[in-house]
């Protein structure tokens, strides 16, 4: 018989080897516990399945806070390691790890879960939005390594995806040399490779001050520190801070780089103050600064469902980045009724837990 209960730290350990048992993964203990356990804003309210003591399925939610420009708080929870063993699929496990996990989100005082997924169907059956799909944008250095590192993602691709890879690759790095020979300088100071974890969601809210409707994840020292800079994923930081003459932080665009060269946008944040043309200098100087040192393919996140998400894609084709509509699903579900809207959320990849 499968019972659900809360998992305690002693039962840490297990959940890591089911995870990497069936994902075939090597996740370690400092990977999880960074990611569930020591989480800013409490730790995660994770839910496992047992049959006879064994893990069979699990699911939990990431105490994540929301806010606006008026600085109301919400409480919400990412999901995450949504997993059931398929030996034990069609016993309805994955409906009821989740009637279990809204109780003790509802007593923690967590009103939303969110969270994004490629299986968006098992989640709409059980009451889950998925109101849209992030978008996907790249710029190409290295179309060799770009294309090597593109056609592993899919291990299903046959020779018609390979070519049309290639092309895309090749097409990328031809749109990078726009502009490339009339390169333009920043008129702030850029500092670049520092720990950056104050001001930053000043300059998110400064694009909000206008639209209290928007909100955001709430950006504190703590979450900076813990989501970017404690975050053992990752291989290489690059941190670009813009300060204007006054050092006032004006503009953050911080990346992640692997063994391989390839670069994933954390996050990229100007000052409302800033006009569009002067982000896309900002932008082109990290990206010329970032091929400079050797990286050959430069990734993003983006959403079209505000106007400041909206803007953003424009200073990344400006910046000749080209932008593929071709995505996973972003999934939503009040546990108690509020008056957010998820197309109003603005996310970047920041928004997950930069696991690539």
């Amino acid at each position: 018989m499968v019972n659900y209960r809360l998992a305690t730290e002693d039962d840490y350990q297990d959940i890591n080897n089911f995870y990497n048992r069936i994902y075939q993964k090597n996740r370690t203990m400092l990977q999880f516990l960074w990611e569930f356990h020591n989480c800013p804003y409490g730790k995660s309210i994770y839910v496992i399945a047992t049959d006879e003591g064994k893990i069979v399925g699990t699911n939990c939610v990431i105490p994540i806070m929301l806010t606006n420009s008026n600085n109301e708080l919400t409480l919400t929870g990412k999901s995450e390691d949504t997993l059931v063993d398929p030996d034990y699929r069609g016993q309805n496990i994955f409906n009821n790890i989740y009637d279990f996990l809204y109780k003790e989100c509802a007593n923690k005082g967590i009103k939303i879960i969110w969270g994004y997924t490629s299986a968006k169907k098992p989640f709409q059956k059980i009451g889950f939005q998925v109101p849209f799909e992030h978008q996907q944008s790249l710029i190409v250095n290295n179309i060799i390594k770009s294309y090597k590192y593109l056609v592993t993602l899919n291990q299903n691709n046959k020779v018609i995806q390979k070519c049309q890879i290639l092309a895309l690759c090749i097409l990328s790095k031809l749109r990078s040399y726009k502009g490339y020979f009339t390169f333009s300088k920043s008129g702030f100071k850029i500092v670049e490779d520092q720990n950056v974890t104050d001001q930053v969601s000043n300059l998110i809210k400064s694009n909000c001050e206008n639209s209290p409707n928007l909100f955001y994840i709430l950006q504190s020292k703590e979450f900076q520190q813990w989501r970017i800079y404690d975050n053992p994923n990752y291989y290489k930081l690059h941190t670009y801070a813009a300060y204007n003459s006054s050092d006032k932080l004006m503009a953050l665009i911080t990346l992640n780089s692997h063994i391989d060269g390839v670069a994933y946008i954390i996050q990229t944040s100007f000052n409302a103050s800033i006009d569009q043309k002067e982000r896309v200098i900002i932008l082109k100087q990290v990206i010329k600064s970032l091929f400079e040192q050797g990286i050959s393919l430069i990734r993003n996140w983006h959403f079209n469902t505000n106007p400041i998400n909206s803007d953003e894609i424009e200073v990344f084709k400006n910046a000749n980045f080209i932008v593929l509509k071709k995505g996973i699903g972003f999934v939503w579900k009040e546990i108690e009724t509020t008056k957010l809207n998820p197309n109003n959320f603005l996310l970047s990849r920041i928004s997950t837990q930069g696991v690539i």
